[in-house]
């Protein structure tokens, strides 16, 4: 197979394929699931060929002139970030199988889902920051029918809100393009910035307002403060919608993005010691206590979630912020880790939603004798999320805390109070529903007739299980992982 062909197959297959199901008539559901999860199979096989084969050249389909372009390369942190959605999507889409029973319109569902897929990928692939801009605000259009899915009040009011922000992020992002393209000698990823030194010199104090500006449109999708209000109304999506918009998809390619635009268009030598860096810092140091603090005084059980991506999303925006090498690494592992624990915090959410039938923290109580394998997994990925050993959530926030301890200047080694309190808070909201599971304050009761509360079945429990699974491998066996961001972060691959 052209090798060239190889590269765009992962990002042409779920489109295509999932706009398609809009003109196939399924005899039945279970033929319908089938078709859904081989194209995800395919899909995840050919960008695992793509990230150990695939050409180091690139592909251009159309140019726009010298710098204007629509193309795709894979380097390091495309393939971190390819491989994450590719190992997590068939799960995800296990998963959706059972819940979305509960939900109805599936097929209009799975197709937008399919089509995310590709969309998602093309964002890892990108070449150039037109690629990346273009599949970016594509992203917003296709996930819109999912957040909108049960087409109720509530749902239109969430997608309106998503819509909004996302315009508005797009917009800075957009004035954030044109000046690149007017002063950059090239709009390509380049591992150390695109600006030539006498532009940086006449035209310095301009540039760090524009990254300002495009590094805050970009991180509305990963729901910086202020701009992070779109995120918890997106929990009246179903839930398998929310995790992939808080886990892999959405929230993942803003921090994803910003990645991009700091150490591969700018550069650090251009913004590290700036009051750019510090304005980004500061919004990223007050996100993650401000997240915590409303996930904590959150009641409701997935807008608790919720909140808490809101935080944790900004650990990994404030490792980028850090702008050395170090500060990268630690972002990457961090995404990594977290897009596993949070996709299996939110599943257990749902098992419980659907199940149960709760929906409030405070009808949690005695849960865990009913739903051990819900419980026992949530368990695990809320130890990994507050940090505890040997789950991914400690070598990712050790790594960030060594990254900080490296080079993070005064305003980053301030932060280490914000990061102590926000642990605190992380472990108190966490804690409190793994105390209402296993130790009910009042003995749970069920009249007669009544839904008693059960595990999922295979389809839902499976993922949760091999997530859980997952969450403490990437703790154990991090090295290899590690070594391996570090070189990426060194520009040795």
């Amino acid at each position: 197979m052209n090798s060239n062909l190889m590269l765009i197959l992962p990002i042409l297959i779920p489109i295509i394929c999932g706009g398609s199901m809009a003109f196939i008539n399924f005899d039945d559901e279970r033929k319908r699931n089938i078709y859904v999860f081989y194209i995800v199979l395919i899909t995840s096989f050919f960008a695992f060929a793509v990230n150990f084969w695939g050409p180091d050249e690139g592909i251009t389909f159309v140019g726009f002139g010298s710098k204007m372009a629509i193309a795709f390369k894979v380097d390091g942190l495309g393939r971190l970030f390819s491989s994450m959605v590719a190992i997590l999507w068939p799960l995800a889409t296990v998963y959706a199988f059972e819940y979305m029973e509960h939900e109805g319109n599936e097929k209009r569902f799975y197709a937008f889902y399919t089509v995310t897929y590709g969309v998602t990928l093309a964002i890892s692939y990108a070449a150039n920051f037109l690629t990346m801009y273009l599949f970016y605000e594509m992203l917003t259009l296709v996930t819109l029918p999912l957040v909108i899915h049960s087409m109720n009040q509530q749902a239109f009011a969430a997608g309106r809100k998503y819509i909004a922000y996302s315009i508005g992020g797009a917009t800075a992002v957009f004035i954030c393009l044109v000046f690149i393209a007017s002063f950059g000698e090239t709009l390509d990823f380049h591992l150390g910035g695109v600006f030539a030194a006498d532009i940086m010199a006449d035209h310095g104090g301009l540039l760090l307002q524009v990254f300002t500006l495009g590094f805050i449109g970009l991180s509305v999708k990963a729901a910086m403060f202020p701009f992070h209000g779109w995120l918890p109304s997106a929990t009246v999506a179903p839930t398998t919608v929310t995790a992939l918009l808080h886990a892999v998809a959405v929230v993942k390619a803003g921090a994803f993005a910003t990645m991009r635009l700091t150490y591969y268009i700018f550069g650090t030598e251009l913004l590290w010691g700036t009051w750019a860096q510090q304005a980004v810092m500061a919004l990223t140091l007050v996100t993650i206590l401000y997240g915590s603090a409303r996930a904590w005084y959150t009641s409701h059980f997935k807008r608790r979630l919720a909140y808490s991506t809101v935080s944790q999303l900004s650990y990994i925006l404030f490792g980028v912020t850090l702008m050395t090498p170090e500060g990268m690494a630690a972002a990457m592992i961090y995404m990594v880790a977290h897009g596993f624990i949070k996709i299996l915090l939110f599943y257990c959410c749902g098992a419980v939603n659907i199940m149960a039938h709760h929906y409030d923290v405070r009808e949690l109580e005695g849960l865990g004798r009913y739903m051990p394998v819900t419980f026992a997994a949530f368990t695990i990925g809320a130890l990994s999320l507050m940090g505890l050993p040997p789950t991914a959530g400690f070598v990712a926030k050790l790594q960030l805390l060594t990254a900080l301890a490296q080079g993070g200047g005064a305003l980053a080694l301030g932060g280490i109070a914000v990061f102590i309190l926000s642990m605190l808070l992380t472990a108190a909201y966490l804690f409190d529903i793994i105390r209402a599971a296993y130790f009910p304050k009042t003995p749970e009761s069920f009249l007669e007739g009544e839904l008693i509360p059960k595990d999922p079945g295979a389809s839902m429990a499976i993922p949760l299980k091999v997530l859980a699974f997952m969450t403490i491998l990437i703790g154990v066996a991090s090295r290899p992982l590690l070594e391996w961001i570090t070189l990426v972060s060194q520009g040795l691959r």
